[in-house]
């Protein structure tokens, strides 16, 4: 009788070879551009502050509330720049001057 078996996997796991696309390498870069999104949005909005949610993103968006700041910022109220016209209020049933 003997006590000690030979310890191998059965031939169905040791001779697996995989069968499709690499999943890991998939989910890095659907999670790196989650990550990068907030900043990759400023930057098309050019927002004034792109350059703050940026460092944000980068130092904090790890923590997911840092990242949900950066993302809050991308989409906050910016004030006009200075000298630019500022909009007319429109008063209901007036015509709108264009």
């Amino acid at each position: 009788m003997r006590v000690f078996q030979q310890l191998e996997p059965p031939d169905s796991v040791a001779h697996y070879q995989g069968g499709g696309p690499p999943k890991e390498l998939f989910m890095i870069v659907v999670a790196a551009f989650l990550y990068a999104l907030p900043t990759m949005l400023a930057f098309k909005r050019q927002t004034a502050r792109r350059w703050r949610i940026l460092a944000i993103n980068l130092l904090l968006g790890w923590t997911g509330i840092g990242w949900i700041a950066a993302l809050i910022m991308t989409y906050a109220y910016e004030p006009p720049p200075p000298g630019s016209v500022p909009d007319r209020p429109h008063i209901p049933g007036t015509p709108r001057d264009e």
